[in-house]
């Protein structure tokens, strides 16, 4: 993997598949864990990458909040913070 990304600056990808549901749409252990499971599932793969990430607020006021993930190789996390403190005003909620 690290052969793959390493022409990239960073991976970018939402922070989570969709918008986080309601409290109340959780309150059965199944609806709970397949929507936890699912909220997981983006920023595990830095984790299986052992890589390392920053999720920055991308929504607009109002609207529920939502990420956008840098991801960047093991041990670039100066790398990656410098990127999202580049591109951070571009993207924060308006």
């Amino acid at each position: 993997m690290r052969a793959i990304v390493a022409p990239y600056d960073a991976l970018l990808m939402p922070t989570v598949p969709v918008v986080a549901p309601r409290l109340r749409d959780l309150e059965s252990e199944d609806a709970y864990r397949d929507v936890n499971l699912l909220m997981l599932r983006n920023p595990s793969v830095a984790n299986f990458l052992d890589g390392c990430s920053i999720s920055i607020p991308c929504h607009d006021l109002g609207d529920a909040p939502v990420g956008l993930m840098l991801i960047g190789q093991t041990n670039g996390d100066t790398r990656v913070l410098a990127i999202a403190a580049a591109i951070e005003s571009l993207v924060a909620p308006k």
